[in-house]
């Protein structure tokens, strides 16, 4: 390529060169989380509103009903849910109504979070039951009486030798509800729970509900956060990476977005670096 101008030598460079370019750019947020700057949007900032009201003592739902091919969307916005109801002093309840595989997932939380596992105590600050079915249909009767569909935890441990379950039975004593979704689980707990006829003891009204869903999902369920059935939403690892901004503690899915801002950042480079040897090269010509 002797005698060739610098626009003549890119034209002929190797395209793995390029893709090179791409993949080492997208292993720096891997390493090295960069932080970038993300906008919070409405629907994650209610949620976290939500999260923040939480009183010392008050007990919340986290209701797994996503799997482990999910967990990219919907297993940081868990973390980071899981993480700020520890920081409020709350308790949790964990059960699924749509997964099977939901172990795996629970023991992902808690494999991330090992400085609030290690502070919790099991069965006094956070209990968690596992899968029980039907869906719909136990979304009804947790509400009314828990023992109905759990009888024991998954250590076996029976109900009533549970501190945290000793005065808790129904929806009238959980504050709101986290419905991790790949579908439309949410609705079960919005139908049942939020429009059902059992209210939370502390404020007179319905327990609330909120979503942690895939991002696919987010146009058809923003309506039920603007309609104020969802008192907040929260998609996808965009979303998640709002949240994990909201409860300052950096994660998977900011390590997420970090990366798909430096393959666009990279992206738009090469089409400005392509537009304008393009016009130099045509330059040239004339």
């Amino acid at each position: 390529m002797s005698g060739q101008g610098i626009w003549e030598k890119l034209q002929n460079v190797d395209k793995r060169v390029f893709y090179w370019i791409l993949f080492i750019g997208l292993t720096v947020p891997f390493l090295r989380p960069l932080n970038l700057p993300i906008a919070v949007t409405p629907s994650t900032q209610a949620y976290y509103d939500g999260l923040k009201s939480i009183e010392p003592g008050e007990v919340v739902v986290l209701s797994i009903n996503s799997g482990v091919s999910a967990w990219g969307d919907v297993l940081p916005a868990m973390v980071a849910s899981v993480y700020q109801v520890h920081a409020q002093d709350g308790k949790l309840i964990v059960w699924s109504i749509g997964y099977t595989d939901t172990d795996i997932t629970w023991n992902k939380i808690k494999e991330k979070l090992p400085e609030v596992f290690s502070d919790w105590e099991e069965g006094v600050d956070y209990v968690y039951f596992g899968y029980a079915p039907p869906q719909e249909t136990n979304v009804a009767l947790l509400r009314d009486n828990i023992r109905a569909v759990f009888t024991q935890d998954i250590t076996k441990t029976p109900i009533d030798q549970i501190p945290l379950m000793k005065d808790i039975n129904g929806a009238n004593k959980i504050k709101f509800v986290m419905s991790s979704d790949t579908g439309d689980a949410q609705m079960y707990y919005i139908r049942q729970w939020k429009n059902g006829a059992v209210n939370y003891e502390k404020t007179g009204s319905p327990p609330l509900v909120a979503e942690l869903g895939i991002a696919m999902n987010k146009s058809g369920d923003m309506v039920y956060f603007l309609s104020g059935d969802e008192f907040g939403l929260v998609a996808g690892s965009r979303g998640a990476a709002e949240l994990e901004k909201l409860v300052v503690r950096p994660g998977d899915a900011t390590i997420t977005m970090d990366a798909i801002s430096v393959s666009h950042v990279l992206l738009v480079l090469a089409i400005i670096l392509a537009n304008v040897g393009m016009l130099a090269m045509r330059g040239k010509k004339q």
